[in-house]
């Protein structure tokens, strides 16, 4: 192997890995709120965070909170308080905590059980 194939050969590789690390942590799933006896389903199928099960409010299951969930990881989480979406991020803190923003502000957090 020549040094042009090696180093070809090296960039796929540590490109390769350089991706299953920035992606270890699966988002799909089951999260439960951090503050509230709730549970909430990340779909990548439906690109959807919706509320699985709320304990103190029933009403609320079935609710759509994020929709239109990216790759990337961004999403549009409905605003009760203006009955409207706003543009959020999704990150890991660990794989097992997921924090919610809206302009760097942490909005909602979830911690997989």
């Amino acid at each position: 192997m020549n040094l042009k194939q090696g180093l070809i050969a090296c960039s796929v590789f540590l490109s390769a890995n350089s991706f299953a690390e920035n992606n270890h942590c699966k988002i799909a799933g089951i999260w439960k709120h951090a503050d509230k006896q709730a549970w909430l389903e990340v779909s990548l199928i439906t690109k959807t965070v919706t509320i699985k099960s709320h304990l103190d409010n029933p009403k609320a299951n079935g609710l759509r909170v994020i929709k239109n969930l990216t790759a990337k990881r961004t999403g549009l989480m409905y605003d009760a308080s203006t009955d409207s979406y706003v543009p959020v991020k999704l990150a890991f803190n660990g794989c097992k905590q997921l924090e919610v923003t809206n302009n760097n502000v942490i909005i909602l957090t979830l911690n997989r059980e």
